[in-house]
């Protein structure tokens, strides 16, 4: 944006900007920590879970539960200071897609006996749910 001057704007006004658009971002990426009990409630309803797959279902959710939590936790942490040397920002990122890492691998090992006590039917809408997840994932990566 030009200032005054002709140049680009600077100073206070630019740092507040800059702060305001952080803030809001940060936001944004904490909103699906937010809506976890209503995706998994979602989720549930989609696949029609019966009686016969609770235990399954109950061992897959609270592994959802756990590892989203933690990983709001990694976000808020990485988020917290924009700041620093190159290298710490670097570390931060690693930091964060660590848990990303680690979250998806003990989802993983949850989901595995949930995904095998379900029908043909079953599966199938859970490949497109998942399916549908992994798109939006991606389109909210930088």
């Amino acid at each position: 944006m030009a200032g005054p001057g002709g140049g680009m704007m600077g100073g206070d006004m630019g740092r507040m900007m800059q702060q305001m658009m952080q803030s809001r971002m940060a936001a944004a990426s904490m909103q699906p920590f937010r809506r976890i009990e209503g995706h998994l409630a979602f989720v549930r309803a989609e696949l029609r879970v019966t009686d016969g797959q609770m235990q399954q279902w109950s061992a897959f959710a609270d592994a959802v539960r756990t590892q989203s939590d933690r990983l709001r936790q990694a976000m808020q942490q990485a988020m917290g200071s924009s700041s620093g040397t190159a290298p710490e920002q670097m570390e931060r990122r690693i930091a964060l897609l660590s848990a990303h890492l680690e979250a998806m691998r003990a989802v993983s090992a949850a989901a595995t006996p949930f995904y095998a006590a379900l029908s043909e039917e079953q599966r199938r809408t859970a490949d497109e749910l998942m399916a549908e997840h992994l798109r939006g994932m991606r389109m909210g990566m930088r």
